[in-house]
This record gives C-alpha cells, structure tokens and sequence, in this order.
C-alpha cells in the first residue's frame, strides 16, 4: 500500500530521517512534527516536502487534527541511546505522557493505525538468538518504558479497533548516525589515525542492520490491518563479530589507523552474543530487502568522508 498522510514522530532523528526519506519515496504524503529548536540538518534532501507541525506552537493540536493523518509511525524518544539518560526515570517517563497525548488527539480524527519503534532494549540482558516470544525483562528505565509504551499502543488501540504494529529494533547503522555509536565511531576513529583505537578483544558477536533496510521493513506494515496487529522484531537475522566488523572497516577505508584489540577488558557481564530473529515479521510482512554489509559499511564510509572534508 501507498499513499494516504503519516503523521512521523521523531523525522529529525537518524532513524526518522531515513524512514521521512523512504515514506516520500513510496508515494505518501508525511507530516511531521518538531521543536522550534529541532536541527533539520538530517532531512536537508526532503525538508521542504514535509509538512511541518511545530509542538512549540500553542495551536499545534488544532494543526494537526485538521490535517487528518490516518497513519501514526512513532519514531520519537527522548532518551536512551546515550548512557547517561538511559537510567533517568524522569526523562524516560515523559515519553508515556506525550505518546498518550498524541493517541488520544489522533483518535479524534480518521487514525486507522499505530506503528511504533520498540527497542532490543525491552528484552533485557541475554545471550544468543532471541524471538518475539522470549520473556521482556528490561534492566534500564529506558527499557522498562519502551515496554510500558507498548503496553500502551496495545490496549490504545486494541479497545478502539485500530491496527498496531510494535516494531523492536536492533542495532542499526548508516549515514547521518551519531558519530559516538559503535560503527560509527570505529570509522571516525580510523579515518582521522590520530591515535590508537582500543578495544575489547572483539569476540562479540551483535546484529546490525543498515538504516535504510530499517526504513524500509517500518514502510512495508503501513496499511496493514488489525488481524496484523502484534509485536515484531527487525534486525540483520545474523550476527557479526566485532573484530570482524573493525577488520572489514579497516580493508574498506585503507587506513594507517592503529587497532588494539585487547587493549580494553570485556566489562563485568559483558553480553557476548546478542541477535534478533526476525521470521516472524518476514513471515507476515514478507522479506525484508538487506543491503549487504560491505556495501552498507562502505557507504557509511563515504558519508563520514564527506562529513570530515567540511
């Protein structure tokens, strides 16, 4: 399906700036919402094809009830990709009060579904494979909110017939990301060779996903319909080891760059293989087109070229 108004949550965001980019591309029209102090650097390529709605603006409400979205893809969080709010209860916990918020408004209007990012984060500590019917045990606030959010989406929609999606994500990587996240910042670090980079050993093995594969899987449940409703994950379906990954990052960008494995012990409880099973999704939503790694590392590669020749 395509066509129709997407209210997107959180467009400014790496993950919403790739899923803004891949909604406009299948032929929706897609509003968004942002602060007055939101940087739009991200969706330099489509911002003047969005419809903006500024939160900060008193009739915000009114705007975007009378723009009739029939679709919510709720990509916004505050918090939790960065250790130190991923314990702040406080901050975590506004996130309930704005996604209940923003329910009740679209409600009034003709919303026919729900579809929101959910986090590895939800599952907790654990090691190897884990599908959709492994127990939630979150070990962090943002974790535990993430799981009560979804709990939220559920009955939200649930008692009012609407179709929900709940989306839990596993890692993912790409142009425009933070440059301190893991893929990312190996890059960085070897592009620029001004010091050593250290490193555990590198035996763990984790599931990383290009964004855009990430986009697209979130733009292939639009339109589905209640019977559809559940809780799925996203992710690569495979594992790599974080040696291997630095290795292939060092071949891709010829750097003079210094590694250290070794250099940094494994932390206490180090979880040493963490990988989603997305076939319930696949089998419901049909294959989710993946980018083959070498290439997706080497286009983040050019990215972060760019980015350091300004």
């Amino acid at each position: 399906m395509s066509g129709g108004r997407v209210l997107l949550t959180g467009a400014t965001g790496f993950i919403g700036s790739h899923l803004a980019e891949v909604l406009l591309a299948a032929g929706y029209e897609v509003g968004a919402l942002r602060r007055s102090s939101s940087d739009l650097r991200r969706l330099a390529a489509v911002q003047d094809q969005l419809v903006w709605i500024n939160s900060d603006d008193p009739s915000w409400e009114t705007q975007l009830l009378a723009w009739q979205p029939g679709i919510l893809v709720h990509a916004a969080w505050l918090g939790g990709v960065s250790a130190g709010q991923r314990d702040d209860w406080l901050a975590q916990l506004t996130n309930l009060d704005f996604l209940l918020r923003l329910l009740e408004l679209l409600a009034q209007g003709p919303l026919r579904q729900v579809v929101a990012l959910g986090s590895q984060a939800e599952y907790g500590a654990f090691e190897g494979r884990v599908d959709e019917a492994y127990p939630p045990r979150p070990t962090s606030a943002y974790g535990a909110v993430k799981l009560a959010a979804l709990q939220v989406v559920r009955t939200f929609c649930e008692t009012r017939g609407l179709s929900w999606q709940w989306l839990r994500i596993f890692a993912a990587f790409g142009p425009r990301e933070d440059r301190h996240w893991f893929v990312s910042h190996i890059i960085t670090s070897l592009l620029a060779a001004e010091k050593p980079l250290e490193m555990t050993p590198g035996e763990q093995r984790y599931d990383y996903s290009h964004v855009r594969d990430l986009a697209g899987a979130v733009c292939q449940v639009l339109g589905a319909g209640v019977q559809q409703s559940g809780v799925y994950n996203i992710g690569a379906n495979a594992a790599i080891s974080l040696r291997e990954l630095v290795g292939i990052v060092q071949e891709l960008t010829a750097t003079q760059g210094e590694v250290r494995l070794g250099a940094v012990p494994y932390r206490e409880g180090q979880v040493m293989h963490l990988e989603g099973n997305s076939h319930h999704f696949e089998h419901v939503f049909g294959p989710i087109v993946r980018t083959p790694l070498r290439p997706a590392l080497a286009e983040t590669i050019a990215y972060w070229r760019a980015e350091q020749s300004l």
